[in-house]
Parts: C-alpha cells; structure tokens; sequence
C-alpha cells in the first residue's frame, strides 16, 4: 500500500473508532480484497484465535483462559489510553493464508466486567461482532473487538493490580499505565515520548479538541548550573507511576548531597506543569535551601527564593498558592488548624507540591514537616476529586516508609558521559573520552556536582589526570563539604567515631567495630542505622556470614571534614583501628596454620570434621577470603556435597578478594553442581584467562550457555537460543583473535563454535516459518562467514534462502523502492561471500557455484524492476 493511502487508511480508521463503528466496512479496510496487511499498526492488531473455553473445562483450561484475557486487557488498555483501535481474532500473523476465521463464542459482557475490575472508576466498553469476509475462496467468520478511544483531556487509564499469571510464571501486566505505541503495548512511564504521548489530545485529524493550558505553578528560575537534563529514566518512570496511583500521596527523593535530587524534582514537577498528569490542577514549589554550590562557578551562592523555614511559614507559603484566604484568626492557629484548611483548599484545587530540601530545617522542624505533609497527602486519598501529592527531596530517609523513598544514585553511565561533554563545552575545554571518562565516572560515583567540580580545575589549567588526584585533596574540599558537612556536622560523637572507623578500616563487621570502638554490637547496629539514613555508610550480606559493613567511595575523601568534627577524639579511634591492623597482620599466620590442619583432615578422609573446623574458622574470621574459600571446600567433599552452602561460601571469597589459586574451579564445579547455569553465565561472561593450553572462564561461558539453551528448548524460547548460540560464537572468535593458544586448544575452540553456528543457524531457520522470512537465513549465513564459519551445508542452504525470499517479494502486486533496495544491498553481500571464501581456499566449489549462480540470477532478476547490482 502507499504511503498515501497508509496514511488515509490510518485517518479513516480513527474517525470510524471515535464513531464507534464496528461492522464489515472495518474489514474492508483492515483485510483488503481478503488480504490482510503486512504489519500491524498503532490502530489495529491481528489475533490468530479467539479466547473462549472448551465445554468439558479444566482447571489447567481455566488458568490458560485467565491468562489469554489478561494479555487481551493489557491490550485493551493500551489501545484505549492511545487512539483506540479495533482488534481481529481469527487473523494469523504470518504465513500465505492468514485469514483462519474463529470458533468458540466470546462474551464481550463478562470482558468489560473483568477489565473494568482491573482499573476501578474508569469504566471502559469494549463492542465485539463476528463478521463474515471470503478469502482464498471461502467465507470464513472474524470476530472484531472495538476498543473506543479515552476522551482528550481525561486522566488515562491505569491497571490498580497485576494481571493474572501466565504458563510461565510471568504477569500478564502488573500495575501502572500502558499505552498502544506501534505494534506494542507497554508501559507509558518508560519514556519520555510514550509519557508524552499518553497526555496529548490523540483527536483524529479536523477533530482536535481545545488545547489544553499548562497547569499554574509556582516553579522558580531554572538553576543556571542546569545545563542539560539528562538520563535519570528510571527515577522518572517511577515518579510517572507514582503520580497516577491514587493510593500513594507521598514519595521522598533522597541521597547525598551533589545528585541532583532538586534538578529531578525540578524536571518532573515542570512534566506535571507541561502536560497535567494525574488529573492535578496546580503545581506548588516551595524551597527551604539558602545556599547551594555552584559547580560552573566554584563557590557557594545565594539560591533566589527560600520559602519557608518552618512549619507553620510552610503551610502559609503553600496556602498562599492556592491563593486560600485563612481569615484574621490566623495568629491564632495550630499546626492542626492549618492542615485542615490545606486540606480543604486541596479539595477544591487538587495539587503536586514540591517541597525541595527539607534537611536544610533544624532535625525537629524536619520532623514536623514530614508529618505533617504526609498527613495532608494522606487525607486527600480516598475523595472524588483525584489525590493530591507531596513530593519532597532530602539528603536523609526521614523515618519514611521504604516504599516512598526514592533513593537517588549517580547518573546512568551513557548520561554521564553527555554531561561531561556538556561541562566541557560550557568551560570551553577539550571533551574527554575513553578511559579518561571512566576514571571521572570511578572518582565521583557518577555525582554531576562532582564531576562538574573535577572539570573545572582542568578548566583553570589543570592537565585532568592530575585534577583527578587534585581534587581528593584540599581543592576538593569546598564541593565536599557542601555534599557532606550537613550530615556530618548533625552527626553525635559516637556515630562519627564509628564513621571514622570504618573509614579506616575498609570492609568491616559489626563484631570488628565493637571491639575496635569497645561497645556492644547491638550499639554498633544502632548507630549504623542513623548513619544509613544520612547515606553515609553502605552494607552488604555476605552469604550465611556477618554482615560487611563499608563507606562508599565517594566518601572516603570527607576524613578530614570528620576529623575536624570530632576534634581529639579522631585521635583515639586511629589508634584503637591501628591496634585492631596489626592484631589482623599476627592473625594472618594463624590463619595459615588453620587452612592447612584443615588440608590436612581432607587427606585423612575426615572431612565431617573438617567442615567443622573451617566453619568456626570462618566465623573468627568472616572477611576472609581464603577462609570462605576452604570453608566452601569442605562442604562439597563431605558426602552428599552441601552445594548450595558452598556456592554462598565462593561466592563470599570471591568478593573479599580470596587469593588461593583454586578458587575459579571451585566456584565452576560448584554451579555446574547446582546447574545454575545462569548464575555461571552471569559469572563467566566477562571473564577470560590468557593461559595458551586452556581458558577455564571461557569453558565455563560455554557449559553455562549450552545449559541455558536446554532450558530455553524445553519453555520454546526459539529467541533465546540464537541469541546464546551466536554469543558464544563471537566470543570463541574474539579470543582467537586476541591470543594465540597450543594447537590442540585452537581445534577445541573451533570444533565448539562450529557446534553453536549450527544450532545458531537451525534455530533461525526453526523461526522462519514462510518465504518472506528466508532472508533472515541468509543473514545468519552471512554473521557466520564474519565469524569464519563455512560449513558447505549451511551455506547452500542460506544462499537459496535468499533466492526464495526474493521469489516472495516478486509475488507481490508491486515492488516497492526499498525492496529493490534491500535485494542491491543481499546481492553485493553475496558477492562479498564469493570473494571470502575464494580467498580461504577450502570450501567446497559446489557451493562457490550455488553463490555464482544465485548471485548472477538475482542480478538479472532484479534489473527487471530497475535494479542495478
């Protein structure tokens, strides 16, 4: 069809699903003359067969039924929150007569019943008729679903709970808004397009409605530091879910100082304004920050608007926006009486107010917002009128539940590097790529204040290798400082005594820190826990052992800052961590002669005992590498091996940095053990070995791959294992690539990745079901010969593909610009497959005449429609 009459069709079909038409002249555009189109659109979707259940039902029957509905609603939904759109049961996606008709009787009413459960007071009426068509010769019955399109301007749809369960395990959808984009129904919060998209009039052409205005809001200047917005997908997908979930009122963005949780707030409060999410009316922004430090210009500086300073100039400030008149009692007020008359405000003008930088309050004022403000939210749930939402931003988790706390990270590696191009284009200095861009992203986790800060002493004449270094010392204080000193400063002697410990100590244990700092462990916990809610210390379990306690890296160069704080006492921890280092360096001998009474009960055959020996080593010494390692020794020599015990014990050696050499066998046998083959993918896809005999991480690459694709055989999973297959492949030539290896290894290798060129090939042949599909056959033949795989066979068979492609693309009415196109572009890869194997000398000359032949054939063939090879 041409883009012409594409583009009517798509016109067309919009007017007829906002007119709510459901009969045969749907057909009629969406299966022309019996033949339906190629590919589905954003307005329609072809379904194979009908949902319905056999007379005689079981509750395996029941379950598959469930679950086709449910994938039918997310369907629905999706389309409905787009244009609308209609979609046709009895219609296969592929092969050369679609058109199959239906059977079983589908009941429209108990549809809308089950879809509507799933999204509350937005009630949605899908229309389904069976329709006669004739294709191939025979009239068949089409069943045809019209799902009407949401009104401009309403709040869309959103699923309140997950979707019934599939054969596999999986939801069918889980909570949150889903929208029809193309052919695929996803979820809107993902991207800012599809969000975008969601919230525009999506009116057919000539009927657009009244364009809506931004919603008023009290949103300041942008910051001038505010260069570029970047990345931070995943934070805003879940304030997009957040803001349409009518059951959370409150989320809390929180982390260090420098991430840019005022910037995020910021960007998602201005989407709010643009395009009036959630059914809100009003934007409110309101800041407590008097100072911030500006990167591009090195200093501190005044921020424009402080709003409040505390709880009842707050709840004025946010009054006053709302433009509510409290009266001349005011004076008079408590906190109560101004939550009421918030609340009551917020009855009439539903609103998102931002409330940036609450850790700038003395700790009881913060106290007293947050309560507070959680309180309002929490009493605007549950009216006619949509929720309300307080969104707040604090370097401290306040006490708030888990579940509304956005704990924000640096940025995601590919926005980070744009930022540095944008800093560096700002200050006018070379933009820097490679491992440069890695080593900023290492030294300041990925904080934009933080590299901003670094670039700026390259822009004052520092080569930037040396303002890495630079600014660890006294030329990073001041950013430091404006990061951490708040936190640290609120911080009571016995939480920076243990701050400064850890600092000194690396990874530590709760035991370790109680003897160190001469208190109880429930002490250490205590004190571990208000410094996680100021994200001034990180922990990890370490498998059955204790937990391992940290600062991350970022904050390792705020000692002197804490030091300053604690004044003399700084002195006194040093000393107690310096004692607790060489006590470790005398255990070290101790240790030795343990591991090797513990060899020594294997050889004897004790091994019982020796796994009880090394596991009260290993809670002596718990951050001990080499100790886990032995520990997960001995499990797997007793009989039965205790394997799952052991894969945690490696798992904890290799983490604490274990040096005995066995280890990587120890942890491959192990999950091989276990067939945790994904775990020993995960393990072993990054790793490799530059011994010439042997790469025992490779090997493993490949036992962990040839067990996933097992798996993948038995759920189906055609995509999964040419995309295993074809990973192995690419690696096994990569390593020959790089590194020479002994004659006997290099015929190992090659007799594996010809092994999974082949399943790579069949499965894609297994998946191209019809002629159309043969060019990606060909494609596959192609990737092999990159990757030196010529097996006669396979290449005959990929070359013809190619020829019965293109026979299907000349049995269509017309041939269109671009598959003349794509046929120049296969012939000239044919004839670079000539030359490829021409050169090796080695493949059968049968198969270099099937590449002549063909390459000669779909030459002339393709002249015929103006084609030139």
């Amino acid at each position: 069809m041409a883009k012409t009459s594409q583009s009517d069709l798509i016109n067309r079909l919009r007017l007829m699903v906002d007119d709510l038409i459901v009969g045969p002249e749907i057909l009629s555009l969406l299966i022309p003359e019996g033949k339906p189109h190629d590919a589905e659109k954003q307005l329609w979707d072809y379904k194979e067969q009908l949902p319905f259940l056999p007379e005689k039902v079981t509750d395996d029957d029941r379950k598959a039924f469930n679950a086709e509905l449910g994938d039918l609603i997310k369907d629905a939904i999706s389309f409905h929150n787009a244009y609308g759109g209609y979609i046709l049961f009895g219609v296969a996606d592929k092969g050369k007569s679609r058109v199959k008709g239906i059977e079983g009787r589908f009941d429209c009413t108990d549809f809308n019943k089950r879809l509507n459960a799933y999204i509350g007071d937005n009630p949605i009426e899908c229309d389904f008729q069976r329709l006669a068509i004739e294709a191939d010769g025979v009239t068949r019955e089409i069943g045809a679903l019209l799902i009407p399109r949401r009104a401009p301007n309403a709040v869309p749809v959103s699923f309140l709970k997950d979707g019934p369960v599939k054969s596999n395990g999986g939801k069918c959808f889980n909570k949150g808004i889903y929208v029809r984009i193309r052919d695929e129904c996803r979820p809107a919060a993902s991207t800012n397009s599809d969000w975008t998209f969601l919230h525009s009039d999506r009116s057919p052409t000539h009927r657009t409605s009244a364009k809506r205005d931004k919603l008023p809001s009290t949103l300041p200047a942008r910051d001038p530091d505010l260069i570029e917005f970047l990345g931070r997908d995943q934070p805003l997908a879940r304030l997009r879910e957040w803001i349409t979930d009518p059951r959370r009122p409150v989320e809390l963005i929180t982390g260090i100082g420098g991430l840019g949780k005022t910037t995020l707030a910021y960007r998602f409060a201005e989407e709010v304004s643009e395009l009036g999410a959630g059914g809100l009316e009003q934007v409110i922004w309101l800041a407590a920050k008097v100072r911030t430090y500006s990167a591009l210009k090195g200093e501190m500086v005044a921020v424009g608007r402080v709003d409040f300073d505390d709880i009842f100039s707050l709840h004025r400030a946010i009054l006053s926006a709302l433009r509510y008149d409290v009266g001349p009692d005011e004076e008079d007020f408590e906190q109560q009486d101004f939550e009421e008359r918030i609340i009551e405000a917020l009855t009439i003008v539903p609103a998102l107010i931002v409330v940036d930088d609450i850790d700038s309050l003395d700790p009881e004022e913060q106290r007293n917002v947050v309560a507070s403000m959680n309180s309002i939210g929490l009493r605007t749930v549950g009216r006619e009128l949509p929720s309300s939402k307080i969104l707040m931003t604090s370097r401290i988790d306040q006490g708030i539940p888990q579940t509304a706390v956005l704990k924000l990270e640096g940025l995601e590696r590919p926005a980070f590097s744009e930022f540095l191009k944008n800093i560096a284009t700002a200050f006018g200095i070379p933009i820097v790529y490679g491992e440069v861009t890695e080593k900023l992203y290492e030294s300041s986790s990925g904080s934009p204040l933080f590299a901003a800060s670094i670039l700026r002493l390259v822009k004052l004449g520092e080569n930037i290798l040396h303002a890495l270094e630079t600014w660890k010392g006294q030329d990073g204080e001041d950013v430091r400082a404006f990061a951490f000193e708040r936190e640290i400063q609120r911080l009571s002697n016995a939480e920076g005594r243990l701050l400064l410990a850890v600092m000194l100590l690396g990874e530590t244990s709760i035991q370790d820190l109680a003897a160190v700092l001469d208190i109880t462990p429930k002490m250490v916990r205590e004190r571990i826990g208000q410094l996680q809610s100021y994200h001034l210390l990180a922990t990890s379990v370490r498998g059955s052992a204790d937990t391992i306690i940290y600062v991350p890296s970022d904050l390792l160069a705020v000692k002197e800052i804490l030091k300053r704080h604690l004044g003399t006492q700084a002195q006194s921890v040093e000393e107690a961590c310096a004692r607790a280092e060489q006590e470790s360096r005398n255990n070290t001998k101790a240790i030795g002669l343990a591991i090797r009474s513990i060899l020594g009960l294997w050889k004897d055959g004790r091994a019982d005992e020796a796994v009880i020996a090394a596991k009260k080593l290993q809670s002596q010494h718990p951050t001990n590498g080499d100790v886990a390692c032995i520990y997960g020794a001995s499990l797997i020599k007793v009989k039965p091996p205790r394997s799952k015990e052991a894969d945690i014990a490696f798992e904890d050696a290799r983490r604490q940095n274990c040096s005995r050499v066995e280890l990587p066998a120890y942890i491959i046998q192990t999950k091989k053990d276990l067939e945790d083959w994904q775990g020993l993918y995960l393990l072993t896809k990054a790793l490799s070995s530059n011994e010439v005999h042997r790469d025992i991480w490779l090997d493993a690459f490949l036992i962990a791959c040839n067990g996933l694709i097992g798996t993948a055989r038995i759920r189906g999973d055609l995509k999964r294992i040419f995309q295993l297959s074809f990973e192995v492949v690419e690696r096994i030539t990569g390593k020959l690539h790089r590194q020479k290896v002994t004659s006997s290894y290099f015929q190992h290798l090659i007799g594996q990745r010809f092994n999974f060129g082949r399943i790579y090939f069949e499965t894609i042949a297994q998946n191209s079901n019809n002629n159309g599909d043969q060019i990606a056959l060909f494609d596959a033949t192609i990737r092999l010969a990159e990757n030196e795989i010529f097996l006669s066979d396979l290449l005959k068979r990929g070359v013809k593909a190619l020829d019965v492609w293109w026979g299907s693309v000349e049995a269509r009415k017309g041939i269109d610009e671009a598959a003349r196109a794509l046929l120049s572009r296969q012939v000239r890869r044919l004839n670079n497959l000539e030359k490829q194997i021409s050169r090796i000398g080695k493949v059968n000359p049968e198969v270099r005449d099937v590449i002549q032949d063909v390459s000669h054939d779909l030459a002339f063939r393709g002249a015929r429609y103006g084609h030139a090879s």
